[in-house]
């Protein structure tokens, strides 16, 4: 049971950050940055995912409680939205939720230091890593030892995701596109599927479908 749940998290998450993906946003927010200042902006960026990561696991079901929302409410909610990006990564546009507004992506361009907005929060920590946490954060909440595997697996995706940054330069050049775009259609589609997972057991955790079927 705490392999399953370690597999299906770090796959979702790894999904929702998407290291490859990620190395040209970067690259492209620090243009212009000297090495040593892409470095250190890269640093920046994975410690302020870790933080956010973190107090959106501690804080989450507290927030969904204020609200009154039902844990079952979110993940049918949270598998929607879940769905409807990796939908997004599979015809390889960039949702809104991350991507931003026009206005905002045009804003963009004058911020000097990106590591923490727009880099960080709402693209790697947005709407839909928000929803993934939550829901595993949930699941792991009354085993310490899932507890312990949902640190880890955050602590591997964003050690990931740092790499990433780090050799972002060197591995722009080496990675092509084709390889770039055919994983994040394979990430799109293993993240559909976990999408419809998270409905089908809000569905059934409130009761709208049995067990065993409609």
């Amino acid at each position: 049971m705490e392999i399953e749940f370690f597999s299906r998290f770090l796959a979702a998450l790894f999904a929702m950050v998407n290291p490859l993906a990620a190395m040209p946003v970067f690259l492209s927010l620090t243009a212009g940055s000297s090495p040593k200042a892409q470095r250190a902006m890269a640093i920046q960026a994975a410690i302020a995912a870790v933080i956010a990561c973190f107090a959106i696991a501690i804080a989450g079901k507290w927030v969904l409680g204020v609200f009154g929302i039902a844990i079952d409410s979110f993940r049918i909610a949270g598998g929607i939205l879940l769905f409807t990006i990796a939908l997004t990564m599979i015809s390889g546009a960039r949702h809104t939720s991350s991507a931003g507004t026009e206005k905002e992506r045009a804003s963009q361009e004058n911020i000097d230091n990106p590591a923490i907005y727009p880099f960080t929060i709402p693209m790697t920590v947005g709407p839909g890593t928000i929803t993934t946490l939550i829901i595993f954060s949930e699941q792991a909440a009354d085993s310490p030892v899932k507890m312990g595997l949902f640190a880890t697996v955050v602590l591997i995706v964003i050690g990931l995701l740092l790499a990433a940054l780090l050799i972002a330069p060197l591995l722009d050049r080496m990675v092509s596109q084709t390889a770039r775009t055919v994983s994040i259609r394979i990430m799109g589609i293993i993240l559909a599927a976990l999408a419809v997972e998270f409905v089908i057991t809000g569905l059934r955790g409130s009761g709208l479908i049995a067990l065993n079927g409609i």
